[in-house]
Protein backbone atom coordinates (compact mmCIF):
# COMPACT_ATOMS: atom_id res chain seq x y z
CA UNK A 1 0.00 0.00 0.00
CA UNK A 2 1.47 3.00 -1.29
CA UNK A 3 -0.28 5.74 1.50
CA UNK A 4 0.89 6.21 4.48
CA UNK A 5 -0.67 4.71 7.32
CA UNK A 6 -3.02 6.69 9.97
CA UNK A 7 -3.14 5.79 13.47
CA UNK A 8 -5.91 2.98 13.33
CA UNK A 9 -4.17 1.19 10.25
CA UNK A 10 -0.97 1.39 12.53
CA UNK A 11 -2.54 0.33 15.30
CA UNK A 12 -4.48 -3.17 13.77
CA UNK A 13 -1.02 -3.72 12.20
CA UNK A 14 1.03 -3.78 15.21
CA UNK A 15 -2.01 -5.70 16.68
CA UNK A 16 -1.74 -8.55 14.18
CA UNK A 17 1.77 -8.47 13.70
CA UNK A 18 2.12 -9.49 17.10
CA UNK A 19 0.02 -12.25 17.33
CA UNK A 20 1.70 -13.75 13.99
CA UNK A 21 5.11 -13.41 15.22
CA UNK A 22 3.80 -14.97 18.36
CA UNK A 23 3.09 -18.00 15.53
CA UNK A 24 5.92 -17.42 14.24
CA UNK A 25 8.26 -18.01 17.60
CA UNK A 26 6.16 -21.67 17.47
CA UNK A 27 6.90 -22.10 13.55
CA UNK A 28 10.35 -21.77 12.60
CA UNK A 29 10.99 -22.16 8.53
CA UNK A 30 8.41 -18.69 8.08
CA UNK A 31 8.93 -15.40 6.74
CA UNK A 32 6.98 -12.80 8.29
CA UNK A 33 7.52 -9.59 7.30
CA UNK A 34 5.81 -6.28 7.04
CA UNK A 35 5.77 -3.67 3.89
CA UNK A 36 7.86 -5.64 2.37
CA UNK A 37 7.51 -5.57 -1.86
CA UNK A 38 6.23 -9.10 -3.39
CA UNK A 39 6.22 -9.49 -7.23
CA UNK A 40 2.73 -11.38 -6.93
CA UNK A 41 3.54 -12.36 -10.99
CA UNK A 42 5.87 -11.01 -13.65
CA UNK A 43 3.87 -7.99 -14.42
CA UNK A 44 2.46 -6.83 -10.53
CA UNK A 45 4.48 -6.05 -7.91
CA UNK A 46 2.30 -5.06 -4.41
CA UNK A 47 2.98 -4.20 -1.05
CA UNK A 48 0.90 -6.35 1.80
CA UNK A 49 0.15 -5.04 4.95
CA UNK A 50 1.99 -7.87 6.57
CA UNK A 51 3.10 -11.10 5.03
CA UNK A 52 3.51 -14.69 5.92
CA UNK A 53 5.35 -17.34 3.40
CA UNK A 54 6.70 -21.01 4.10
CA UNK A 55 10.21 -20.80 3.55
CA UNK A 56 10.75 -24.23 2.52
CA UNK A 57 8.96 -27.88 1.72
CA UNK A 58 5.59 -28.47 0.03
CA UNK A 59 3.57 -25.20 0.73
CA UNK A 60 6.52 -22.83 -0.17
CA UNK A 61 4.79 -20.78 -3.01
CA UNK A 62 7.15 -17.54 -2.83
CA UNK A 63 10.80 -16.59 -2.39
CA UNK A 64 13.35 -13.90 -0.93
CA UNK A 65 15.07 -12.27 -4.28
CA UNK A 66 18.63 -10.54 -3.03
CA UNK A 67 17.10 -9.08 -0.04
CA UNK A 68 14.93 -6.68 -2.03
CA UNK A 69 11.52 -7.88 -2.31
CA UNK A 70 9.90 -11.53 -2.43
CA UNK A 71 8.83 -13.53 -5.85
CA UNK A 72 5.68 -15.61 -5.89
CA UNK A 73 2.19 -15.42 -3.68
CA UNK A 74 2.61 -15.71 -0.03
CA UNK A 75 0.60 -18.11 1.78
CA UNK A 76 -1.26 -16.02 4.15
CA UNK A 77 -1.21 -12.00 3.58
CA UNK A 78 -2.93 -9.25 5.41
CA UNK A 79 -3.71 -5.57 5.17
CA UNK A 80 -4.96 -2.41 6.95
CA UNK A 81 -7.67 -0.26 5.52
CA UNK A 82 -8.86 3.34 5.72
CA UNK A 83 -12.59 3.18 5.61
CA UNK A 84 -13.02 4.77 2.34
CA UNK A 85 -10.63 2.09 0.48
CA UNK A 86 -13.29 -0.47 -0.54
CA UNK A 87 -12.65 -0.38 -3.90
CA UNK A 88 -8.77 -0.56 -3.26
CA UNK A 89 -9.81 -3.96 -1.13
CA UNK A 90 -11.29 -6.10 -3.97
CA UNK A 91 -8.60 -4.98 -6.19
CA UNK A 92 -6.33 -6.89 -3.93
CA UNK A 93 -8.67 -9.40 -2.95
CA UNK A 94 -8.93 -10.57 -7.06
CA UNK A 95 -5.41 -10.04 -7.46
CA UNK A 96 -4.47 -12.68 -4.71
CA UNK A 97 -7.33 -14.43 -5.41
CA UNK A 98 -5.92 -15.33 -8.97
CA UNK A 99 -2.50 -15.72 -7.63
CA UNK A 100 -2.98 -18.40 -5.15
CA UNK A 101 -2.58 -16.78 -1.91
CA UNK A 102 -4.54 -19.03 0.29
CA UNK A 103 -5.10 -16.85 3.05
CA UNK A 104 -6.45 -13.09 2.76
CA UNK A 105 -7.35 -10.87 5.67
CA UNK A 106 -8.57 -7.49 5.17
CA UNK A 107 -8.99 -5.02 8.43
CA UNK A 108 -10.94 -2.00 7.71
CA UNK A 109 -10.47 0.91 10.52
CA UNK A 110 -13.97 1.51 11.58
CA UNK A 111 -14.73 -2.71 11.59
CA UNK A 112 -14.09 -4.92 15.00
CA UNK A 113 -13.77 -8.09 12.64
CA UNK A 114 -11.78 -8.33 9.85
CA UNK A 115 -13.01 -10.19 6.69
CA UNK A 116 -10.63 -13.04 6.49
CA UNK A 117 -11.17 -14.77 2.83
CA UNK A 118 -9.80 -18.74 2.38
CA UNK A 119 -8.64 -19.73 -1.13
CA UNK A 120 -10.97 -22.86 -1.75
CA UNK A 121 -11.00 -24.31 -5.08
CA UNK A 122 -9.36 -21.13 -6.48
CA UNK A 123 -11.86 -19.04 -5.05
CA UNK A 124 -12.00 -16.91 -1.80
CA UNK A 125 -14.60 -18.20 0.66
CA UNK A 126 -15.67 -15.41 3.51
CA UNK A 127 -14.51 -17.33 7.01
CA UNK A 128 -16.09 -16.35 10.18
CA UNK A 129 -15.28 -19.33 12.52
CA UNK A 130 -16.31 -22.82 13.68
CA UNK A 131 -19.11 -23.56 16.38
CA UNK A 132 -17.07 -22.23 18.94
CA UNK A 133 -16.10 -19.17 17.19
CA UNK A 134 -12.50 -19.77 16.15
CA UNK A 135 -11.12 -19.06 12.90
CA UNK A 136 -8.63 -21.39 12.24
CA UNK A 137 -6.36 -21.18 9.55
CA UNK A 138 -5.62 -23.55 6.96
CA UNK A 139 -2.71 -21.67 5.39
CA UNK A 140 -1.01 -21.47 8.81
CA UNK A 141 -2.14 -24.63 10.70
CA UNK A 142 -2.38 -23.82 14.51
CA UNK A 143 -3.06 -20.18 13.96
CA UNK A 144 -6.31 -19.99 15.98
CA UNK A 145 -8.19 -16.73 16.14
CA UNK A 146 -10.57 -16.56 19.28
CA UNK A 147 -13.26 -13.71 16.99
CA UNK A 148 -14.66 -12.81 20.45
CA UNK A 149 -11.55 -11.34 21.79
CA UNK A 150 -10.65 -9.82 17.74
CA UNK A 151 -13.75 -7.86 18.45
CA UNK A 152 -12.77 -6.92 22.09
CA UNK A 153 -8.80 -6.34 21.24
CA UNK A 154 -8.10 -8.83 23.79
CA UNK A 155 -4.91 -9.53 22.33
CA UNK A 156 -3.71 -11.31 25.53
CA UNK A 157 -6.58 -14.14 25.03
CA UNK A 158 -5.95 -14.41 20.56
CA UNK A 159 -2.14 -15.20 22.06
CA UNK A 160 -3.17 -17.71 24.60
CA UNK A 161 -5.15 -19.17 21.97
CA UNK A 162 -2.41 -19.24 19.28
CA UNK A 163 -0.35 -21.24 22.25
CA UNK A 164 -2.61 -23.97 22.21
CA UNK A 165 -3.43 -24.32 18.65
CA UNK A 166 0.50 -24.89 17.94
CA UNK A 167 0.06 -27.69 20.27
CA UNK A 168 -2.09 -29.67 18.24
CA UNK A 169 -1.36 -32.27 15.59
CA UNK A 170 -2.13 -30.38 12.69
CA UNK A 171 0.85 -27.54 13.45
CA UNK A 172 2.97 -30.59 14.13
CA UNK A 173 2.11 -32.24 10.63
CA UNK A 174 2.79 -28.68 9.27
CA UNK A 175 6.04 -28.55 10.72
CA UNK A 176 7.18 -32.06 9.21
CA UNK A 177 6.44 -30.58 5.63
CA UNK A 178 8.97 -27.65 6.60
CA UNK A 179 11.43 -29.74 7.91
CA UNK A 180 10.93 -33.05 6.06
CA UNK A 181 10.88 -32.51 2.36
Amino acid sequence: MKDELDIGQSANLTDIAMCVNHYRLSTPGLHVCIHVPVQINPSTRVTPGLMVQVGNGKYNQCNPVDYDHFSGAPNFVFDVFKDGQRDLYETRKKLFEQNGVLEYVAWFNSSKLPIWNRLVDRKYQEITGDEIGLIKSSALPGLWIPRSSWAERDMWSIMATISQGVTRRGHRDFMATIWRD
